[in-house]
């Protein structure tokens, strides 16, 4: 006897073959290599202003 899932519905659609798909740690990597570019862009060195 199966029991059906209350948390999974039967609308939900499974990934097409053709999808792509990543696994957890390839997007943890992606997202910290972004966050170090943007890190960059956003803090300027300023001799003046360095300390304060």
């Amino acid at each position: 006897m199966q029991k059906t899932s209350s948390i999974v519905d039967k609308t939900v659609q499974t990934p097409q073959p053709d999808q792509f798909m990543m696994p957890t740690w390839g997007i943890i990597i992606v997202l910290i290599i972004a966050l170090v570019v943007l890190k960059s862009f956003i803090y300027i060195k300023d001799g003046d202003r360095h300390g304060k």
